[in-house]
């Protein structure tokens, strides 16, 4: 449940970080950061190797600090070195027993959900999730792994409360959240929306949990479908039927399709809803969010997929149009800028992908004006395409992220004034 499917921006070397850091410090008089700050710092623009180095050296340094193996632990985590990961945070809770971090990357070193390894062990997870909540319950990085424990755990209770539990601790930025409400917002009526990563799904579920907000949506993410058990979750607990019998789900694999393209589990149970669909045998709109990207999807379905914005649309025939301008319109006239200016992170996520990825959702906004733009002049309409090129364009400006659409609104700009 990691990737979308913008195009990351360009991060910077570790060398530069480092140089950064040192100058930040010694510009403002204060003292050179230590080893563990410096590993930090390459760890939250995930350069991982970089920062591996920096923190072996920082637990050496501080061999007390618990905070320091626990980072360590999950740099290991994240680079597959789970036998050194365990190491660590076992040295972290041997430090401080009730240690929440320690106790999450235990969970998530021992979940298989994130990969095939010999000591994987789903109780093992579940009994360090159960203890780092104990141990901080206000931390939103362990709720994350609660909620997609508690799911394959079958208990809807928990999962609502974890979606909660996020929400109720700051987890989301304001700007993230503005983001889940534009893409929930102008869903059709008990759509069921495809999802890609955590981002746009955490955050969107928080949302019906907490502000009952189109809750009439059934959330699904893309990556989670592939395991049997949230395809069972969302049919038991969700009221979303399934295109296939139970007693064949668990048969389901992996396999290529006549174009080559890879169809896994998830694709295979969203191409049988839209085949139901087709048939009149489902009765929820089908919505995909754009963080999925078109491309996942073979040319048959992208040629029932109609751009509303902060999703596509999926139509039983071929969509009369590649996008709905009045829809467009209205999805873009409700905005604030203002309400993306801040970060989509927050401070406390520990995940280095999230942390480097999140910011670019918000180009999808500016994306999505752009196209309406364009849109316009090619129905003559030259003057609102003007203003909403100018709109793009300030939009831009207000987020953190800054300019990214230099190029294509130029080009837009001088198709308008031919």
């Amino acid at each position: 449940m990691r990737s979308y499917s913008f195009n990351r921006s360009l991060i910077v070397t570790a060398s530069i970080v480092s140089a950064a850091i040192l100058l930040t410090f010694s510009g403002c008089g204060q003292k050179e950061p230590t080893l563990l700050e410096q590993g930090l710092a390459l760890y939250r623009q995930n350069q991982l190797e970089q920062a591996l180095p920096l923190l072996q050296q920082a637990v050496q340094e501080t061999a007390e600090d618990p905070d320091a193996y626990a980072w360590l632990a999950e740099t290991y985590r994240r680079l597959g070195q789970k036998e050194q990961a365990v190491g660590a945070a076992r040295k972290a809770l041997e430090l401080e027993p009730c240690h929440a971090f320690a106790h999450d990357v235990m969970a998530a070193i021992h979940n298989p959900t994130y990969g095939k390894w010999p000591g994987a062990d789903p109780d093992s997870t579940w009994h360090h999730l159960m203890a780092a909540a104990a141990c901080d319950s206000n931390d939103g990085n362990i709720w994350t792994g609660i909620w997609v424990e508690a799911i394959r755990r079958g208990d809807s209770q928990l999962v609502d409360r974890a979606s909660r539990r996020m929400y109720d601790s700051g987890f989301f930025a304001p700007a993230l959240l503005a983001y889940n409400r534009w893409m929930l917002r102008h869903l059709p009526q008990n759509a069921m929306l495809i999802t890609n990563g955590d981002m746009d799904t955490y955050p969107a579920v928080a949302l019906q949990e907490v502000e009952g907000f189109r809750s009439d949506v059934v959330v699904v993410n893309r990556s989670l479908l592939n395991t049997t058990w949230y395809a069972r979750y969302l049919r038991d607990h969700r009221g979303l039927s399934l295109p296939v019998e139970d007693a064949l789900l668990d048969g389901l694999q992996p396999y290529r399709d006549e174009e080559g393209r890879m169809m896994f589990v998830s694709d295979q149970i969203i191409r049988g809803w839209m085949q139901q669909r087709r048939d009149g045998d489902f009765g929820r709109p089908i919505a995909i969010s754009v963080t999925v990207g078109e491309r996942q999807f073979d040319h048959d379905t992208r040629d029932h997929l109609c751009f509303f914005g902060p999703f596509h649309s999926w139509y039983p025939v071929p969509a009369s149009s590649p996008a709905d301008t009045s829809m467009l319109r209205a999805c873009l006239s409700g905005i604030e800028p203002d309400d993306f200016s801040g970060p989509l992170v927050s401070e406390t996520d520990r995940s280095p992908v999230r942390r480097v990825g999140t910011g670019q959702l918000v180009k999808n906004i500016t994306a999505a004006a752009l196209r309406y733009s364009e849109a316009l002049l090619d129905s003559g309409r030259r003057d609102e395409a003007r203003k909403m090129l100018e709109w793009a364009q300030r939009f831009e400006k207000t987020t953190e992220l800054g300019p990214q659409f230099g190029e294509r609104i130029e080009q837009l700009r001088e198709k308008i004034g031919r």
